[in-house]
């Protein structure tokens, strides 16, 4: 048995010992504490300046929103200071906003965090602003929330910029999409946006273009021409071109296309957008064309004196100027009640101008047989409805049918058919109704001018005087025709179609207007024929002598001829009064511009009339920068009937008689040109 002092002996020391080693190890804890805490003191401060450097605005809040710190971007934003006031987030949400808010807040505690939520808040002074909010839960070591914390972005002035812009696309959708010109957009020339006046112009949809290549809309004459252009503008030597092209339609007809094309490049200058305006100039064109037929049919009648020579030229003018299929003349034969083709284009004719299978079509037979007897034209959208219709080497779904009347008889047929349905409309109608005038008109006159041959050559005492009178009486009948009627058919003819087109908008006043204007045609037209019976009259010595303002005539001719607008015609505000015939003067002047008018063909264009005071004479001058005209023709233009125009623009009479005026003055004309460059026509009147 062990003794109990020498037990309690040994226990006293283990505890000695045991306390020794506990106090070793409190004092080794106590250090350790020490350190954790300086560390955490030095990572407490650390932590704060960060917290309170942090650009964008830190609130940690507890679960009842109550928010116990806060950052001093966040005090900034807010105007709140929870070192010296409380603040609750609830009570700073915006009243309509609430709703979603709280919503946001079940979607934290659900997921225990949410990111981009996105709100409007109030100031301190009530100030809406609206904010972006990454937010967190933040958990003890048992795993219950105890806080939430969030990062707020000032987002205010982001959004008025967003709905600055939002509303600035839209008002730029709005302006693409209601302009009348048509716009495409496209990448390597392939469609990726287009406006509605470019879908309506082609028929297609906007899912229809997307992707489509240009070129594809477009018709082959183009191509070369518009890709020329594009490779120079990725090769950087333009950044815009325009280009006239025909576009397809989705139900196979096409619109003339006047098309400006520009660069869109990116910072490195390459190309990466082409930007396309598309205007359509198909009517535009058509009535232009319309007009010039008018005038080429009416220049092309000069000196054509019988129905056969005026139906080629009415067949072939029509339809190579208005792109008709065909185009075919119809004489009446009153005796045996039949209609003869004398003339043709197209199909119908080969290549010696004679009609193939010449067809007689009894009065009543079909359209043309119908409009030979009630004198009436006709405007066929569709012949498969129309009873009337005649096949005759193959079935076409439009035709234009009108009748020549003279005297009140029907004495031919002009008469044209094209495949498609609508091909033909109102203006065609309208045109060829004056067409049918003007050889109504011609052929009334060649028959007044047959009569009074007869009638004089019958006077055997008036014979000498025919023979000295008859050629410059026909000179200046071609004067006359040339540059008085021709623009008198064409303004009467625009007249007409201006009050048809505008009836149901015209006011009396307007109407009046119009009735005032048609005065003045026929004043006009009584005029002329004042003025060829003038004609007759060749002795110079008799000739009218008066003051002419040569500036009052410049003046006069403007009112008269049509000067486009890419046309300047200037000259000197100090122009002569001269000592002639107002009327020969002023023929003279109006000639020449008018060629100059005709052939310039410059952007850019210019006629300058000048003059120079001599000893003896007056010298002028009229200059155009037009197409110019070769030296070795330099003689020729002024000869009678000679033209350098083969398209039969120019009669070749208009030159001639210039010539002999100027030498009724005894002065003298000569040209100076040179080709691509520009004329001057210099002219000499005598004191």
């Amino acid at each position: 048995m062990k003794d109990p002092i020498q037990t309690l002996k040994l226990a006293l020391q283990n505890e000695k010992k045991a306390r020794e080693k506990a106090e070793a190890l409190l004092l080794h804890r106590t250090s350790e504490l020490l350190e954790v805490k300086e560390a955490l003191q030095k990572k407490t401060i650390e932590f704060d300046g960060v917290f309170q450097n942090i650009l964008d605005s830190f609130v940690l809040m507890d679960i009842m929103g109550n928010v116990i710190k806060m950052n001093d971007a966040a005090v900034k934003l807010f105007g709140y200071d929870i070192k010296k006031e409380d603040l609750n987030v609830v009570n700073i949400i915006y009243k309509e906003d609430f709703e979603y808010a709280m919503n946001s807040f079940a979607k934290l505690i659900e997921d225990g965090s949410f990111e981009n939520y996105e709100a409007r808040v109030y100031t301190k002074t009530k100030e809406v602003k609206w904010v972006q909010i990454n937010s967190s839960l933040i958990y003890n070591e048992e795993g219950r929330i105890i806080a939430a914390q969030g990062i707020v972005r000032d987002i205010t002035q982001s959004k008025k910029d967003t709905t600055i812009f939002d509303e600035q696309q839209e008002q730029l959708a709005a302006i693409v999409d209601n302009s009348l010109a048509g716009i495409v957009l496209a990448e390597d020339r392939n469609i990726i946006k287009t406006n509605q006046a470019f879908q309506k112009f082609t028929q297609y949809s906007e899912e229809e273009l997307l992707g489509v290549p240009v070129e594809n809309l477009s018709y082959q004459e183009a191509h070369e021409e518009s890709q020329m252009y594009y490779d120079q503008m990725v090769a950087g030597e333009i950044d815009r071109y325009d280009l006239t092209e025909r576009y397809k339609r989705k139900d196979g007809t096409y619109f003339l296309s006047e098309t400006n094309v520009t660069a869109i490049r990116d910072s490195s200058g390459a190309v990466k957008y082409q930007l396309a305006f598309v205007q359509d100039v198909t009517e535009k064109h058509k009535r232009h064309l319309m007009l010039s037929t008018l005038n080429n049919l009416t220049r092309s009648f000069i000196g054509k004196l019988n129905i056969h020579d005026i139906a080629w030229e009415i067949a072939n003018v029509i339809a190579r100027d208005l792109e008709f299929e065909d185009c075919v003349v119809y004489l009446v034969n009153n005796e045996n009640k039949v209609l003869e083709q004398i003339a043709g284009y197209g199909a119908k004719v080969d290549e010696n101008k004679e009609i193939i299978d010449k067809i007689f079509i009894p009065f009543g037979r079909g359209i043309v047989g119908n409009i030979a007897e009630t004198g009436k034209a006709a405007l066929i959208h569709d012949t498969s409805k129309d009873e009337r219709y005649v096949v005759d080497d193959k079935r076409r779904y439009s035709e234009i049918t009108v009748p020549i009347i003279v005297d009140g008889n029907v004495i031919g047929v002009i008469d044209s058919e094209n495949s498609a349905k609508s091909f033909f409309t109102k203006e065609h109608l309208r045109l060829l109704k004056n067409v049918a005038d003007l050889v109504s008109i011609q052929l009334t006159n060649a028959a007044n001018l047959e009569r009074t041959i007869e009638a004089e050559s019958q006077n055997k005492e008036l014979l000498d005087n025919l023979q000295r009178s008859n050629k410059e009486l026909h000179d200046f009948a071609h004067i006359v025709s040339h540059d008085l009627k021709s623009p008198l058919r064409s303004i009467n003819a625009l007249i007409s179609w201006f009050q048809e087109d505008y009836e149901e908008v015209l006011d009396d006043n307007a109407t009046e207007t119009f009735d005032k204007l048609n005065n003045k045609l026929e004043q006009m037209d009584a005029l002329i024929d004042g003025i060829l019976r003038y004609s007759s009259v060749s002795d110079k010595n008799i000739i009218t002598v008066q003051n002419v303002g040569i500036k009052d005539i410049l003046e006069d001719i403007q009112t008269i001829l049509y000067i486009p607008d890419h046309i300047k015609f200037v000259y000197p505000e100090n122009l002569p009064v001269i000592q002639a015939d107002k009327t020969r003067i002023k023929q003279v002047f109006q000639n020449l511009i008018s060629n100059a008018i005709n052939y310039v063909d410059k952007k850019d264009g210019k006629i300058e009339v000048t003059f120079e005071e001599q000893e003896k004479f007056w010298k002028f001058s009229v200059e155009d920068n037009g197409v110019g005209i070769a030296k070795n023709y330099h003689d020729k233009i002024f000869k009678i009937f000679q033209t350098l125009n083969e398209k039969g623009k120019s009669t070749g009479i208009g030159l001639s008689i210039v010539k002999k005026i100027i030498e009724l003055y005894n002065g003298e004309i000569y040209v100076e040109s040179e080709e691509n460059i520009g004329t001057k026509f210099f002219f000499t009147i005598r004191k």
